[in-house]
């Protein structure tokens, strides 16, 4: 049988926009072990004077994210950010209601700026806009942002970091749309506390910007973009990826691809409409792969009436559990590679994004009590934040192979996924391929490119392959230098990354 071909047709002139380098963010919650033996762990041998775990932070960094999401997520849904400032043993303790924990509140605001300085990352922080008031995201914007002689200034001035921290991003509530949220509620209602919310806050400090709530509904977003684009940068989308099988896996970001041009079509709509004339984009603030069914958050009936009657009243965790924590393997690492091409062909949709979650929680960085492992889903981003440059390019993929999965658009998927990013100035070309082929290699002709390259490959001899604290580099990149003149030979069910140097 012949070895499956394709064609990858590459010209650096021809490019998709400039790519916003927020598109790389990363998101942590008050949930599971994201904080509470994830980045923060007072106590522990590995942690420094702060409590902030040191090997965590390292491993971050290799991410380099540009900006970092806090507190959530469904915890925002019923934060109260007083309750974590001031010294620490005289903070209240909080029954989580989101997910039945104990919140000790021992990480707070200050916390997690200072931490988010340690990274480099501004802030985005995410507003109670469930159980909260406008009048407490109105002082939370005034402690993390103003110098004027009120309550709220005095209070960061008594504490550790008396400057402004200056917080650029502010969202205004989180999954409103969902039965699972605190207060959760129709599309008009929500619109209308955006409007008014988002209008006071510009009020208060017009440096700021702005994140509305999207859903996997376009009724909702239009409603949201109508009523409340007015005072919004961004409408957000959640997506996470739970098919269990390969294909179901490796379809998923093209699925979500496709409901980007869905949303950016109401955008662009709603912009005409409502004549808007400033910068409106979407902000992806929860991705990843998740990989088990999650029927539980989805407002069929049937899981309403069970979660809100018989399953009320769930045990209290008093101390840190894990929660969603997977040992992710090579499909899923495939999965985000195919995720980071989508943010490549479509950035001018796509302008800020945050993957859910950085640490344990779903997360590519997973701790135990002696150190971290780097998940095989933490190598394609890695490898992206050292290589990728700052264009998108028009990539062109053209095979005849391909595999079937029922989630797809069109129901079946291409052997190959192709996308990349190019420095204009220099020349400078970056090439990210997929071959999501389970069990054959692929020969890949490059047309409008060859010659000397910098070769990372990820891959392994399965793709269920994980890495674990047991084996913790089963599957990690492998780097060379290679002279491209024919058929690039990629393995089965493999990621390549492939740099060009410059001509010019």
């Amino acid at each position: 049988m012949a070895t499956p071909t394709a064609t990858v047709l590459v010209d650096p002139r021809r490019t998709t926009g400039v790519v916003d380098h927020r598109v790389y963010g990363q998101f942590l919650e008050n949930m599971g072990r994201a904080i509470y033996g994830g980045v923060f762990e007072p106590g522990s041998p590995l942690a420094d004077a702060h409590g902030y775990r040191t090997d965590v932070l390292d491993a971050a960094r290799e991410l380099a994210p540009p900006v970092l999401r806090w507190p959530g997520g469904n915890f925002a849904s019923g934060y109260h950010w007083r309750d974590g400032i001031g010294p620490a043993e005289d903070r209240p303790a909080r029954f989580d209601l989101a997910w039945s924990m104990l919140e000790t509140n021992r990480f707070g605001t200050e916390e997690f700026l200072a931490y988010a300085r340690l990274l480099g990352a501004p802030a985005y922080l995410n507003l109670n806009a469930s159980t909260g008031t406008i009048d407490e995201a109105l002082e939370w914007l005034a402690y993390c942002n103003s110098d004027l002689p009120v309550p709220e200034v005095a209070l960061r001035q008594s504490g550790p970091h008396p400057e402004r921290h200056d917080v650029p991003i502010w969202g205004i509530g989180n999954e409103n749309f969902g039965w699972w949220q605190h207060l959760h509620t129709t599309a008009e209602s929500h619109a209308e506390l955006t409007r008014e919310w988002g209008k006071l806050l510009r009020w208060a400090d017009n440096r700021i910007s702005l994140v509305g709530v999207g859903a996997n509904d376009p009724d909702w977003n239009w409603t949201m973009l109508n009523e409340a684009g007015v005072v919004l940068d961004w409408l957000s989308l959640h997506f996470y990826w739970n098919e269990l099988s390969y294909e179901g896996a490796l379809a998923g970001p093209m699925a979500s691809e496709a409901e980007i041009c869905d949303t950016w079509g109401l955008i662009g709509a709603a912009k005409r409409r409502r004549k808007l004339n400033h910068d409106l984009r979407i902000c992806i603030d929860e991705w990843g792969v998740w990989p088990e069914p999650y029927l539980s958050m989805t407002n069929q009936p049937e899981v309403i009436n069970r979660r809100l009657r018989a399953e009320v009243g769930p045990p209290v965790h008093t101390e840190p559990v894990p929660m969603i924590e997977y040992h992710f393997d090579l499909k899923d690492a495939l999965a985000h590679a195919t995720w980071l091409h989508v943010l490549w062909r479509h950035p001018d949709k796509v302008s800020l994004a945050t993957q859910a979650q950085m640490v344990n929680v779903l997360g590519p960085i997973l701790t135990t009590p002696e150190g971290v492992v780097r998940q095989t889903t933490f190598h394609p981003l890695a490898v992206a934040r050292h290589f990728a440059l700052g264009t998108g390019l028009d990539v062109g993929a053209l095979t005849e192979a391909g595999i079937d999965a029922t989630n797809a658009p069109g129901g079946s998927l291409s052997a190959l996924d192709a996308a990349g990013t190019v420095d204009p100035d220099s020349g400078q070309v970056h090439l990210s391929l997929v071959n999501r082929l389970p069990d054959d290699e692929l020969l890949v002709e490059l047309d409008g490119i060859g010659g000397p390259a910098k070769r990372v490959t990820l891959g392994a001899d399965d793709p269920a392959a994980a890495n674990t604290p047991e084996a913790p580099d089963r599957v990690v990149p492998t780097e060379d230098q290679i002279d491209i003149d024919g058929p690039l030979v990629m393995p089965p069910h493999s990621h390549v990354t492939l740099v060009f140097p410059g001509s010019r």
